[in-house]
């Protein structure tokens, strides 16, 4: 069973919702940030050396990064769907690199 290692407020949320759609089987631990620093609790690094989330456990594979959790479900389960073409993948990742950072430091 897919376990999910889900900290509020992260991207695992997209995970989670992939999860729905594939119709999979899976295990949710959840991890609270601190509500003062907004930090990983000390017990998700013992899942992950930083602490981040998401991560996920299939068997024995541990994956982190919603962009290469997302890829390897929907290769691995989805049977060709939900899946973009490998140019559109490249994008994502690109746009998830790249612009990302801009929007988040933008004044609006």
């Amino acid at each position: 069973m897919i376990i999910v290692h889900h900290l509020n407020n992260s991207r695992s949320q997209r995970i989670l919702w992939l999860l729905e759609e594939l119709g999979l089987e899976y295990e949710v631990k959840r991890y609270d940030r601190d509500p003062t620093t907004m930090l990983a609790p000390e017990s998700l690094r013992a899942v992950h050396p930083l602490g981040k989330s998401p991560v996920i456990t299939d068997g024995a594979l541990t994956l982190a990064e919603s962009g290469a959790i997302i890829e390897y479900l929907v290769d691995r389960y989805g049977d060709g769907r939900l899946a973009p073409r490998l140019a559109h993948r490249n994008t994502c990742d690109t746009s998830t690199g790249c612009i990302m950072p801009k929007v988040l430091q933008c004044p609006c």
